[in-house]
């Protein structure tokens, strides 16, 4: 009886994290990018956080219609992505990948959520006023 409870709680928390990282995904990009919808090319485990999502569109190949590349490690961009805005999932990705202009992963459990001002003016994109305290100087 005692497992049957820890897997039940164990699977609901799981279930929840998953959920409140799509709705953060949908808040933050959904204030950044006004296009509708946010056409994503994914590089690794955020897919299908995205994919479940009602505000993106998860493509398998970057062409010019991508709004956002979204990595969770430092990896090559492909050369047609190459000047498209850059959202790392991880903290490494953040840290190793300059083309990066944000970056949402978790530490020691708690959500971070950072971004560079210098890279989003380069790209023209700015933040919402809520967002604004998220902004590395």
């Amino acid at each position: 009886m005692r497992v049957l409870t820890f897997l039940l709680l164990f699977v609901s928390l799981v279930l929840h994290a998953d959920i409140y990282t799509q709705k953060l995904y949908e808040r933050v990009l959904g204030s950044i990018f006004t296009h509708r919808p946010i056409v994503a090319y994914v590089v690794g485990d955020a897919r299908k956080d995205l994919e479940q999502s009602h505000l993106f569109r998860v493509v398998s190949a970057c062409s010019d219609d991508v709004n956002v590349v979204i990595v969770d490690a430092y990896t090559s961009i492909p050369k047609e992505c190459s000047y498209k805005p850059v959202f790392a999932i991880t903290h490494k990705a953040y840290q190793k990948t300059p083309q990066a202009f944000g970056a949402f992963y978790w530490f020691k459990g708690r959500p971070q959520l950072h971004f560079r001002s210098a890279k989003m003016a380069e790209l023209g994109l700015s933040l919402s006023n809520e967002l604004q305290r998220y902004a590395d100087e």
